[in-house]
């Protein structure tokens, strides 16, 4: 089951959750410029799962990225997508 996160105002998404192989996962919208930095940087960061892998980053919830870093990733996903 996957649930989507949007914005009220243009319907855009910035998030989307979903669970496979009983771990949580989030993709998140991230500018190119720095996609391959986030992924580099953090193993629990892979290509968008079922989205543009250019444009989005589907980080592993519980993994090595941390709940600050998770914050300041859906947060930034939000700003893009406004």
């Amino acid at each position: 089951m996957w649930t989507t996160i949007r914005h009220k105002q243009n319907k855009k998404i910035f998030a989307l959750i979903f669970e496979r192989d009983n771990k949580l996962y989030i993709n998140l919208k991230c500018e190119p410029q720095y996609v391959d930095e986030i992924r580099e940087l953090k193993a629990d960061v892979f290509p968008g799962f079922h989205m543009n892998k250019r444009h989005w980053n589907t980080v592993m919830v519980n993994g090595d990225v941390s709940e600050k870093e998770l914050t300041k990733m859906i947060e930034h996903s939000y700003r893009l997508t406004l």
